[in-house]
């Protein structure tokens, strides 16, 4: 006949010293609970995130259809519906810089069924708005960056400026005269207006758009003269002549326009600002969970047809692991933070 187990476990928690039978023995029944409590708390916690994504997943953004964070945000979610066998669902929230699809993204449940498609503009919203209800960095955990591209300097037909010296030119001939559209209060193609204003000493006015094609479309139709935005809207309108590249905002130039200079090497040594985009998610996003979402993001910008649909707006695949979009992301919003104040770029409510 076997032994009894209870006369086992006597044996093993008996004492060398007999009056400290109790307190041992209490400790050790103490420590079989904790190991069990966390045992049983990791088991959960692993069969949860096997079982991610259970369904549906909503992939937000802060701006409107049509634009380039829309049409990336797109690119990444059917591939992402194909790998997960699960909807990946686009939900546009623009408006506020982009800062209310962040704040939606910093309250929802770190659970991985709601992400984030993070613009640049992120990074600048800490210096250009008085509050925020959210942490730029803390709030939000990283999975991975996802593509980069140049911001552009464009002008209608009619503008009396054909390059960048002749802008600067005109603009300092006439402060507060021209007319500048961007997409929206705070977005990174605002920032860029305004650092290339304060760089160069000049003074034009804000009209902020919706993004998407309502920038260019202002363009043609002569409600302002110039415009800051990124090439994907607007790649067709300069292609066919409708309205005219005056220059990049990147040290280097622009693949898909080659002939059109840059701020840097005509009027504005050093100047260097692009637009990036990155998968992000709630704080305490279960780590399992981010680095499938990493997988899945730096699979995607790896296939050769998914390249051809970047670069079809200027974008190049830009991907990292977690921690290194995590530290991209903290130098970003200190880099900008610096920036602004340096430059005395009042905040905004």
């Amino acid at each position: 006949m076997g032994r009894n187990p209870n006369i086992v476990c006597k044996q093993i928690l008996k004492p060398s010293f007999p009056g400290r039978r109790e307190s041992i023995t209490h400790a050790a029944r103490t420590a079989a609970v904790a190991i069990a409590i966390g045992t049983a708390h990791t088991t959960i916690t692993f069969a949860a995130d096997a079982k991610w994504p259970s369904r549906p997943i909503r992939m937000i953004h802060g701006f409107i259809a049509g634009g380039n964070v829309d049409i990336t945000a797109r690119l990444v979610a059917a591939q992402m519906s194909e790998a997960y066998g699960q909807q990946v669902i686009v939900d546009g929230r623009p408006g506020a810089g982009g800062t209310n699809g962040a704040a939606i993204v910093a309250k929802a449940e770190p659970d991985g069924h709601t992400i984030f498609l993070m613009a640049s503009g992120h990074a600048t919203s800490p210096a250009l708005y008085r509050k925020l209800p959210y942490d730029p960095v803390n709030d939000f955990t990283m999975v991975s960056m996802v593509a980069s591209n140049p911001m552009v300097v464009l002008a209608s037909p009619s503008f009396a400026a054909k390059t960048p010296q002749e802008l600067v030119q005109l603009a300092k001939n006439d402060p507060g005269k021209i007319n500048y559209g961007t997409g929206g209060v705070g977005s990174g193609m605002h920032l860029a207006a305004v650092l290339f204003q304060a760089r160069a000493g000049l003074k034009m006015n804000h009209v902020p758009y919706k993004g998407g094609n309502a920038g260019p479309l202002a363009l043609i139709q002569n409600e302002i003269p110039l415009l800051f935005t990124t090439p994907g809207g607007a790649s067709n309108f300069v292609d066919s002549g409708r309205i005219r590249a005056i220059a990049v905002t990147t040290k280097k130039r622009f693949s898909l326009w080659p002939n059109v200079p840059t701020l840097a090497e005509t009027v504005l040594p050093d100047f260097d600002v692009l637009a990036w985009y990155a998968v992000a998610a709630p704080q305490n996003l279960p780590a399992p969970i981010a680095q499938r979402l990493n997988e899945t993001v730096r699979s995607i910008l790896q296939r050769p047809d998914i390249k051809e649909k970047f670069a079809a707006f200027g974008a190049e695949p830009f991907s990292t692991s977690p921690r290194e979009a995590q530290q991209f992301l903290a130098a970003e919003v200190a880099r900008w933070t610096k920036v602004i104040r340096d430059e005395k770029i009042a905040p905004q409510d």
